[in-house]
């Protein structure tokens, strides 16, 4: 009898293990299938995208321009979510911890996303973003109020020289670019100055026009748009810009270590489905050589540097590397 219920138990065995085995297959197949399906329909229904910085100023000022025409291109609407807060961290710290399944996207900032998580405690680092494209480059500037008594980059200077830690230069945070340029200048020129770094850009602005600092190191974009209000002094690039020819770089001026830009593009968290970020990737491709798009970026002094994926990955790597040596050599205190 026990022989007996040892043959059954062996003859049921491989039956069982085929059972599984076949359960096992059918449900790898209709994950398979299932995730297939799920991303040649995508996006079934909006997507968000997260900025890091409040409505009005260029980075929100250009994603809203992107988002205007995404319709078009996507399928569906691209909305924006601003999240405001320590130069970029509050929105950059929530887009940590969402679910990457291509419906949340965020806007990176470049060096913000790479500085400050090198010397802060932020719940992101680079590597939480899977960067899509890139769709813009804007040189940092410091400006004035147009009635200010300072005129030129060397007023700055010299007023710094006689009272150091005195002139109040006001910018969208710490250890985004433009407070990275304050900090090159110091280095550069040898002086203190008093930076006075703000949630985002609107608010350095406003400050500005309302006289509670002297200086700002903002965007290009921003200046540009601020027209008379604002007098630029110096902009922290090789060349001079074709949307003010009229204001000298900091090269120029005696500073060529005083180089910095904001570069913009659409990341996607880590872990999203490839196929996804390269659909993604396509398709914001595709939105950005449309003619209509282009002329909006132009009326809002949006300076473009169209990368790829692939890209894009490369530049990620070349600025860690860039910044994390930068940040060794000025007082980051």
């Amino acid at each position: 009898m026990i022989r007996f219920k040892r043959k059954a138990a062996d003859s049921i065995r491989p039956k069982i293990f085929q059972s599984i085995l076949c359960v096992f297959m059918a449900v790898l197949l209709i994950a398979g299938c299932s995730s297939s399906s799920s991303s040649s329909k995508y996006p079934e229904k909006p997507i968000q995208l997260v900025v890091s910085y409040s409505p009005g100023a260029a980075t929100d000022t250009q994603a809203r321009i992107i988002a205007k025409y995404a319709k078009k291109y996507l399928g569906q609407e691209l909305n924006i979510i601003n999240k405001p807060g320590g130069g970029g961290q509050v929105g950059w710290n929530y887009f940590s911890s969402v679910q990457p399944d291509g419906y949340i996207l965020s806007v990176y900032n470049l060096p913000h996303i790479i500085t400050q998580p090198l010397v802060g405690d932020t719940s992101y680092k680079m590597e939480t973003f899977e960067p899509i494209i890139n769709w813009g480059q804007d040189p940092t500037v410091f400006a004035v109020s147009a009635e200010s008594d300072i005129t030129s980059l060397e007023d700055l200077v010299k007023k710094a020289e006689q009272s150091p830690d005195q002139i109040t230069i006001g910018n969208a945070g710490k250890f985004v670019g433009q407070h990275m340029a304050i900090l090159l200048l110091e280095q550069a020129a040898g002086i203190q100055v008093k930076d006075v770094p703000y949630k985002g850009s609107s608010e350095a602005i406003a400050s500005l026009l309302g006289k509670h600092t002297q200086v700002i190191s903002g965007n290009l974009s921003d200046m540009y748009r601020l027209g008379e209000e604002i007098q630029m002094l110096a902009i922290a690039s090789e060349e001079r810009h074709a949307f003010a020819p009229e204001v000298p770089t900091f090269p120029e001026l005696g500073y060529p270590e005083v180089v910095m830009s904001t570069d913009r593009g659409i990341a996607a968290p880590k872990g999203t489905p490839p196929d996804i970020i390269k659909k993604l990737e396509t398709v914001f491709l595709e939105l950005l050589k449309d003619e209509d798009f282009l002329a909006d970026m132009e009326k809002a002094g949006a300076d473009l540097l169209i990368l790829d994926r692939e890209s894009v990955q490369k530049e990620f790597k070349i600025r860690y590397e860039m910044y994390e040596e930068l940040l060794k050599t000025v007082d980051i205190d």
